[in-house]
């Protein structure tokens, strides 16, 4: 199951954090040792860092194949630019599923 398929896992890591956070204010406030402290900032960091990094998940696009791109692209694309990296670069960017290996076979049939 993909990260953009469960919601809920982000309200999870949201609820471990909290308890964590009353777990270790509690321990702070029974004994203000360097440790305790050190927890309090390494959760406070951490808290937000998975907030965070929960919410930023880019969907990837659809994998196609070859044969779905028109030769008049490839042929566009090859005009275009006079070098085959910039070719392939640009023919991935105008099918954004395209494999690299495929967009070289069709920037360089030969190889």
């Amino acid at each position: 199951m993909k990260a953009q398929e469960r919601p809920w896992t982000r309200y999870a890591v949201a609820t471990l954090l909290a308890a964590l956070a009353f777990l270790t204010i509690s321990d702070l406030v029974s004994d203000p040792s360097a440790w305790n402290w050190t927890k309090l900032v390494v959760l406070a960091v951490a808290a937000p860092a998975l907030w965070y990094r929960g919410g930023r998940h880019s969907p990837l696009p659809n994998k196609i194949g070859p044969e779905s791109v028109p030769a008049e692209d490839v042929d566009a694309v090859v005009a275009e630019s006079g070098r085959t990296v910039e070719a392939i670069r640009s023919l991935r960017e105008m099918h954004p599923g395209l494999g690299l290996l495929d967009a070289k076979r069709l920037v360089q049939p030969e190889n």
